[in-house]
């Protein structure tokens, strides 16, 4: 008989609040977008029900596996199903999740593991030598699960775990430990708690533009602030994730036109790629693009507003669960110049709308002019910010 749809009740009390939690959207769009197709995975494709029962498939094998609560189990993979699952099911299962960066090496990785203190490790079987690296330098032992194949360790543990959901009572706990990697020292550890993760998912739903017609493209890696949380956003909006497991310019534009892409979120380096790839058409549907880092140019905004990406500049680090700044465009100023308009668009702009008002000040702490040229340190507070 087919696992049923989540119930919409059983997560709190009959009266007053429930505690903030982002997998909850996923029970939602079980419910409300069962049927609608949740992710792209090359030729894999899910509906918001099979998203659900897996995740839930995979709380019960980390537990079936030893996993108690609050233990960390650490991921090691590309873009893919794996790694949308693993933002739910690793909560579900009583866990905090830790994604790991790819592009680290096994040295840096294996020093994240032993810090963090993974009991296990979910690797991609394209990084099998890097995760078999990391298990044998850990410091305790941590279980690998190879994932990524047809019929590998992972869907074997999901295909015969028994379903599970763990209710969240303290919104204010750990969700998930994310590493910074800085030019100095070891990497630090960022710990997200459930209520900012849902406050920051349902930011970038509406800041987006993210709704059920969406489809969503993974150019942005979700190891990187947990996908600046988009795992979640895009679910609560009930639309496709569409998983890219490495970027290549080429590919992108062709999944730009096979699947209807409307957003997708990118460094500036990978729009310069896309702008001058040979390939580069314009997109039949308006396509809108998050970017963070430096500003892009004028010439830059301009080819890319020629091909129908339409781009928002944004700033966040990872203590801020991706972007806390946004440029909030005003439809007023789409009648400006295309010289003014690259210059509004170059502002990285003000606090989201989980965000309370960020500040630039000087070395005493005291606020410098708003004019654009004074410079100052950003100070963020609130609900978006780290728990330590």
């Amino acid at each position: 008989m087919p696992e049923s749809p989540p119930s919409a009740t059983g997560h709190g009390p009959a009266f007053g609040p429930e505690p903030l939690v982002p997998t909850h959207f996923l029970d939602r769009s079980a419910l409300v977008f069962g049927d609608r197709t949740a992710l792209i995975d090359g030729e894999r494709t899910f509906t918001y029900r099979e998203l659900h029962q897996r995740s839930t498939r995979l709380a019960g094998a980390l537990r079936q596996a030893g996993v108690s609560a609050g233990d960390r189990v650490s991921t090691l993979v590309p873009n893919s199903h794996v790694a949308l699952e693993s933002h739910f099911g690793v909560s579900w299962a009583g866990a905090v999740l830790n994604a790991l960066n790819t592009r680290l090496s096994p040295r840096e990785l294996t020093w994240i593991v032993n810090h963090a203190g993974s009991r296990v490790l979910l690797c991609d079987q394209s990084l099998a030598d890097v995760g078999e690296a990391i298990v044998a330098g850990a410091d305790h032992p941590v279980l690998l699960i190879n994932c990524g194949g047809p019929d590998d360790d992972y869907e074997q543990r999901l295909a015969a775990a028994t379903p599970l959901r763990l209710d969240v009572t303290d919104e204010l706990g750990m969700l998930s430990l994310n590493y910074t990697s800085g030019t100095t020292g070891h990497p630090k550890g960022v710990m997200y708690s459930h209520r900012g993760a849902y406050l920051q998912a349902l930011a970038m739903v509406a800041q987006g533009g993210l709704d059920a017609a969406s489809v969503f493209l993974w150019t942005l890696p979700m190891f990187h602030c947990n996908g600046w949380c988009y795992p979640w956003a895009v679910t609560a909006a009930g639309g496709v994730h569409v998983a890219l497991r490495q970027v290549d310019a080429g590919d992108v534009w062709s999944v730009i036109g096979r699947h209807g892409i409307t957003h997708l979120n990118a460094a500036p380096t990978v729009l310069t790629m896309l702008a001058s790839h040979p390939d580069a058409t314009p997109a039949a549907c308006p396509v809108h693009v998050a970017v963070g880092g430096a500003p892009p140019s004028p010439s830059l905004l301009a080819r890319l507003a020629d091909l129908n990406l339409h781009v928002t500049h944004l700033y966040g680090l990872t203590e801020s669960y991706g972007p806390a700044v946004i440029c909030d465009w005003r439809p007023e100023w789409g009648a400006l110049g295309p010289a003014e308009q690259a210059r509004r668009k170059a502002r990285q702009g003000v606090a989201n709308i989980a965000c309370s008002p960020l500040r630039v000040v000087d070395a005493d702490g005291a606020d410098v002019p708003a004019d654009g040229t004074t410079p100052g340190e950003v100070v963020l507070r609130g609900n978006v910010v780290m728990l330590g």
